[in-house]
């Protein structure tokens, strides 16, 4: 079956977990305008087929929907909006705030803007780096003028904006490094009455072409009715940065941005509660000018982190309309749906995830919702470092990431950074996330197919359906809210190939889980790895901070290492004190997106405790695993290694280990104290991926593979797949009702 998207039509879901019966909001776009028609299908399975993959799934029996599909226009970069009456400051108004540009747009960039249905002034920053004054007003042409001077990017200066009356000019003064310069705009510029809207970081309005965003951080913006005294008005900005009551009887608005910093809430402290909406999530919890190192938590000093860094390329909502909604039918299975968009425009392939009504089978798929967010529209091939370095091999542009190329617009990964290098720490869902395709390829996937993350975990679904596997799914997200009650029902859970971000409840889920006798199979590597947090409001984003070490795209800067959305400690769980060996008995080591490699059988093998494990499974020369979709072999990709010292059970069996890695592969950042050449596959003995078992004191047991590759293949279709009896026998055994019992501790353990 053909439903591979061409991205002619594109859509996305505000969420990706629902169940039967539900309403799925499509919100939908096209390169043109036309009629498309909607489609429900249940996904089977991805199969070998030739050279490449064929797609089964089910047609699925639903009222015919139709619906009218256009382009759309996403508005990109975040800024902070603001409504007053604008008779407050009809006879002149002062604005004054702190700033600190930290890249110049080739297009320029708005600061700030005060309009209203008589005029606006604009304060813009252009190429070069030079503050531009703008006064434009009905029936009259734009003026503008611009300062004889640069400001420079990553230096905060004091900017004091005022105007003089109702004819007033317009007056600028900036303070950089205790030096103040001034220029005036002689045009008269009106901004009352009626309403008025203040804007920082955007234009007005904020659809305007011109309305070009601002990279930077802003601090404590106060606006007073009527011209105020300069140095008055610098002085008054220094005391309230420092923690002053900013109100005095000529004081409209102060926004401390070192308040409610988990929140999109700008908060007035002045004296009519005028708080600002903050659009399209701009980052939070970030250093502002008093920060010194004192301190590393806004909890702790939320003083030092009274800024907001605004980027040109934020994105947290595209804010497109509602094109049709999908009524899921009461009596759908859970699994994974894909909604099939399709017209003279194009086609798209929307997948969702059902789950049940109620828990209907033993085994429960748990769905790495964070991963597949995190790496959601990721650009690394587009723009990042190297990425044939890292692949060892020639990339080729897939349909999807010339589709990301040609649309911006539709925003990070966390993987990207933004426009002035700064690493992007927040990813929705509510906007085209082209990644989340069945059809997916991407370079970290390896030779062959090239399935990574959603695309790879399809292939565990299709083996656990080929194989009678009764499951339900269940979402990182569900453990997220729900905590470990979502898995309770369930007597086994079964990880995809990639589990690398969980929050704290998804996490400690997990652990109570396994507290309560469940058992684990984790199907995968790199799992458990980061640390990421959900917004309070929008469930539907999630923040992470790259702090410490680790491997890294980007690194978030010193002291911002605390989540915004909860104030948690970011960065990697090992960081955190929980390390992947603790939980699943191996933990991530390192990496290689060439070729995958087979696995040898350790003395561990033959322990009486794993017999399930082998039962029937012929054993070449103690090798297993020499194939798969995933750079042909089943040790791979990214790996994981077990360790007592971080958290391996003593009693855990190192069932089978990697052999033969080549120099493709090199240690993760974190095993590495002093760089030295001894840090790739073919020379270091921690780089391996260890397949490891262990019982837990409540009955249950964990069985880790330590590969992410493993599922590709998991999937090989050949009838001496060792890989896959070995997996249909430990499945087996977990989903049978005995429980495991610990080993006899050895004399003298």
């Amino acid at each position: 079956m053909r439903l591979a998207p061409d991205f002619g039509i594109v859509g996305y879901t505000p969420r990706w977990q629902y169940r039967p019966g539900e309403t799925v909001a499509l919100h939908l776009g096209s390169r043109e305008a036309g009629k498309a028609d909607i489609r429900l299908h249940r996904f089977r399975a991805l199969r070998p087929h030739g050279e490449g993959l064929e797609l089964d799934a089910d047609p699925v029996d639903h009222p015919a929907l139709g619906c009218a599909v256009a382009p759309q226009r996403t508005l990109i970069g975040s800024w902070f909006e603001t409504r007053l009456d604008a008779d407050l400051i009809a006879d002149g108004f002062t604005l004054a705030l702190l700033a600190m540009p930290t890249v110049f747009s080739p297009d320029g960039s708005c600061l700030a803007s005060l309009a209203s249905g008589e005029g606006a002034v604009t304060l813009l920053i252009d190429a070069d780096g030079r503050p531009v004054l703008l006064a434009e007003a009905p029936a009259t042409e734009p003026r503008r003028v611009e300062a004889p001077f640069r400001l420079r990017a990553g230096a905060w200066v004091a900017m004091v904006l005022s105007r003089d009356g109702p004819d007033g000019a317009l007056v600028l003064t900036v303070r950089d490094d205790g030096r103040d310069r001034t220029f005036r705009l002689p045009v008269p510029a009106r901004t009352g009455s009626g309403e008025a809207v203040l804007r920082l970081a955007s234009g007005a309005p904020p659809s305007s072409l011109s309305a070009v965003r601002f990279d930077g951080r802003l601090e404590a913006p106060i606006l007073w009715a009527g011209a105020v005294d300069t140095q008055a008005a610098l002085g008054r900005l220094e005391a309230f940065a420092n923690g002053a009551d900013a109100r005095d009887p000529r004081c409209v608005a102060a926004w401390d941005f070192s308040r409610g910093i988990d929140s999109t809430v700008a908060e007035d402290v002045g004296p009519r509660a005028l708080h600002g909406r903050l659009v399209n999530l701009p980052t939070r919890a970030v250093k502002g000018t008093r920060w010194s190192g004192g301190e590393q938590s806004f909890r702790h000093a939320p003083r030092d982190y009274a800024a907001i860094h605004f980027h040109s390329d934020d994105l947290a909502d595209a804010g497109w309309p509602v094109t049709a909604e999908l009524a899921l039918p009461e009596d759908l299975a859970s699994g994974v749906y894909l909604i099939e968009i399709s017209g003279q425009a194009g086609r798209d392939t929307l997948p969702i995830l059902v789950r049940p009504p109620a828990p209907g089978a033993d085994l429960a798929f748990l769905a790495s919702t964070f991963t597949w967010l995190a790496y959601a529209n990721d650009r690394c091939l587009l723009h990042g470092a190297n990425p044939e370095m890292f692949a060892s091999r020639l990339l080729v542009l897939t349909a999807g990431d010339c589709a990301l190329a040609a649309h911006p617009e539709y925003g990070l990964s966390l993987y990207d950074t933004h426009a002035d290098g700064s690493g992007v720490s927040y990813a929705s869902r509510r906007r085209p996330c082209l990644t989340l395709r069945h059809t997916q390829r991407a370079w970290q996937g390896g030779l062959g197919s090239g399935l990574w993350n959603f695309s790879a975990d399809l292939l565990i679904l299709s083996w656990l359906d080929r194989e009678g596997f009764a499951f339900d799914i269940v979402t990182d997200d569900d453990l997220d809210r729900e905590g470990a009650a979502a898995l309770r029902p369930y007597r086994c859970v079964i990880t995809g190939s990639h589990p690398e971000y969980h929050t704290t409840a998804s996490h400690d889920a997990l652990g109570g889980f396994l507290d309560g006798g469940g058992r684990l199979i984790y199907l995968g590597g790199n799992g458990f790895y980061w640390r990421v947090s959900t917004h309070p409001d929008h469930p539907e984003t999630i923040e992470l901070r790259r702090a410490e070490d680790g491997n890294r795209s980007w690194a978030s800067e010193p002291g911002e290492y605390y989540h915004a959305f909860d104030g948690a400690y970011g960065g990697l769980w090992r960081r955190n004190g929980r390390p992947p060996q603790k939980l699943a008995g191996t933990g991530y080591t390192g990496q290689g997106f060439y070729r995958s490699h087979p696995y040898r059988l350790s003395a561990g093998a033959a322990d009486p405790r794993l017999a399930f494990l082998f039962d029937g499974v012929a054993v070449a020369d103690g090798l297993i695993g020499d194939f798969g979709l995933s750079g042909g072999g089943a040790a791979g990709i990214e790996i994981d290694r077990a360790d007592t010292t971080l958290g391996t059970p003593a009693h855990a069996i190192v069932v089978a280990t990697s052999e033969r890695l080549d120099d493709s592969y090199v240690l993760a950042n974190e095993e590495v104290l002093v760089n030295r050449p001894t840090v790739t596959g073919d020379m270091s003995p921690n780089l391996r991926a260890d397949m490891v078992f262990f019982e837990t004191p409540a009955g249950g047991a964990v069985w880790s593979t330590g590969s992410v590759a493993w599922a590709g293949a998991l999937a090989e279709p050949r009838p001496d797949n060792e890989i896959a009896a070995i997996t249909r026998n430990a499945l087996t055994r977990f989903l049978a009702p005995a429980p495991f019992t610990l080993p006899e501790a050895e004399p003298g353990g």
